[in-house]
């Protein structure tokens, strides 16, 4: 504990010299205002983005020796692929370095002029994540029923729509659906909500999927956010999206798992990512003003959560045909068909995140097409991925 005390320490002090040298006295102030430019956002985001891979490469290490210590590893077994103990402290050691990114350079825009920092929707989120975590581990060590973990999903997806104050409010003409009745759009977030958090929940099958999934998530809602100039939540992602990139590295070599507690998390991130951008009101001014828009915001969120959210949605309906528990554990996901075709985890993690990439951005060139066209279309398109299963069950 006194090392962790004294990295922190150090870190704090040394960051704030240079910090305050770089911010205050050149690029905070008169930079990054709209009125010049916007290159000194992308420094600041750039910057959040950087200390929290770093934090996470030095405290990655420390949770991977804490978690031997105490048994908190996964052990082998017939449904999984890996040979040896592995910890699971990976959401646990991913969120510290983000709160702690995250703290650090928020203290140093506090005072901002240009900034608008709105500190309870980080309250909300980081105490639902917190909530998740708890759970999760709880999860990974004693095995939770499927029923209570849907509760506390249900609780915790209140937490963030009431407490964040996102929830999704509008279909945006989406089968000639506008405004949604209040009730109504209540329960359909909180169902969207669990359906999210058990997608990035069900995907974490293989080395690096689940995360890689939640990078390119991240880096794309914080994009967003940057772009509609909402800080405090292109900080968030930003920061996710650097202490994601960390934790990828310890994972491929199979040294530390993100767990039920990093993946249920990470779920909860992405869901509120969605429903931020779903919320953002459509057509909203961008940078200075450049009459740049995005349409179909909803669906673009959906081809960029497509894998997880069809892999869930296929496997539980096949594990409700055979008349089994649709949350029962199996080996019917489609990265599971991946690895029968005899793909690397990594090669099977790069192919769905090429997948992911080359979906979203066919959404955004067609992002002008009528929005329920635009849905069916990239329904289409990105139930290709289907095929997987076919040709694995075809060659096996």
């Amino acid at each position: 504990m006194t090392g962790i005390f004294t990295f922190f320490m150090l870190s704090a002090i040394s960051t704030t010299v240079w910090i305050n040298d770089l911010f205050y006295l050149s690029l905070l102030d008169p930079l990054l205002s709209k009125t010049t430019s916007v290159t000194p956002e992308l420094y600041l985001y750039s910057f959040v983005s950087v200390l929290a891979f770093f934090t996470a490469q030095w405290l990655i290490p420390q949770a991977i020796r804490f978690a031997h210590r105490f048994q908190l590893v996964d052990h082998p077994s017939l449904r999984k692929t890996h040979i040896k103990s592995t910890p699971i402290l990976g959401g646990v050691s991913i969120f510290i370095s983000v709160v702690f990114a995250l703290a650090l350079t928020s203290s140093f825009l506090y005072n901002s002029s240009s900034i608008d920092l709105d500190f309870k929707i980080v309250f909300g989120l980081f105490s639902a994540v917190s909530l998740m975590i708890f759970f999760g581990l709880k999860d990974d060590i004693f095995d939770v029923s499927p029923f209570e973990k849907v509760i506390f999903q249900i609780i915790t997806a209140l937490f963030v729509i009431v407490s964040c104050e996102v929830r999704i409010d509008n279909f945006d003409g989406l089968f000639g659906v506008y405004a949604l009745p209040i009730v109504f759009s209540y329960i359909f977030s909180v169902f969207v909500f669990v359906i999210v958090v058990n997608a990035f929940n069900l995907i974490d099958g293989i080395d690096g999927l689940s995360a890689s999934v939640g990078v390119v998530s991240t880096l794309c809602f914080g994009l967003f956010f940057f772009l509609n100039d909402l800080v405090i939540q292109a900080l968030i992602m930003f920061c996710y999206s650097g202490a994601l990139a960390s934790f990828l590295i310890f994972n491929f070599k199979k040294r530390l798992f993100l767990g039920d507690n990093g993946s249920m998390s990470l779920g909860v991130v992405i869901a509120f990512g969605i429903f931020s951008i779903i919320t953002t009101p459509n057509g909203a001014n961008l940078v200075e003003g450049t009459g740049y828009f995005i349409n179909n915001s909803s669906v673009i969120v959906l081809a960029l959560i497509s894998f997880p959210l069809l892999d869930t949605i296929r496997v539980f309906c096949v594990r409700l045909i055979q008349g089994k528990n649709p949350f029962a554990p199996d080996r019917n996901h489609l990265h599971h068909h991946l690895t029968n075709l005899k793909f690397s985890h990594i090669e099977s993690t790069l192919l769905v995140v090429g997948y992911t990439i080359v979906l979203t951005g066919i959404a955004l060139a067609l992002s002008s097409w009528e929005i329920t066209n635009h849905f069916f279309v990239m329904l289409f398109l990105s139930s290709f991925i289907y095929l997987i299963s076919w040709v694995s069950q075809k060659t096996n």
